[in-house]
């Protein structure tokens, strides 16, 4: 009795880059321009999130980019982009308040 010797496929963790030009120019534009936080508070997340962020980064090569900006205009973004959704929430809350 012959024995199969082939290892099962395994999706790789690598993915290809599929962005396309105006894609990555938009990101770019919209996330990766140097800036400044201005007055800042501490906040609390996973310190694997800080540790992915330490390495990627450096790794963009973008002088003046740093942790706090990259994230503040994540955390813009979803805010602006979801404040209708946001808002509706809030309204059904305790506490009144506006995005």
């Amino acid at each position: 009795m012959a024995t199969d010797n082939k290892k099962p496929k395994t999706e790789s963790n690598k993915k290809s880059p599929c962005a396309t030009a105006e894609q990555i120019e938009a990101y770019r534009s919209q996330f990766l321009e140097p800036g400044e936080v201005g007055d800042r508070k501490g906040i609390f997340v996973p310190r694997e999130l800080v540790d992915r962020l330490k390495m990627s980064v450096p790794l963009l090569g973008i002088e003046g980019l740093t942790i706090g900006v990259f994230v503040t205009r994540i955390l813009l973004k979803h805010l602006s982009g979801n404040a209708d959704i946001l808002n509706t929430l809030m309204e059904k809350g305790k506490k009144k308040a506006r995005l």
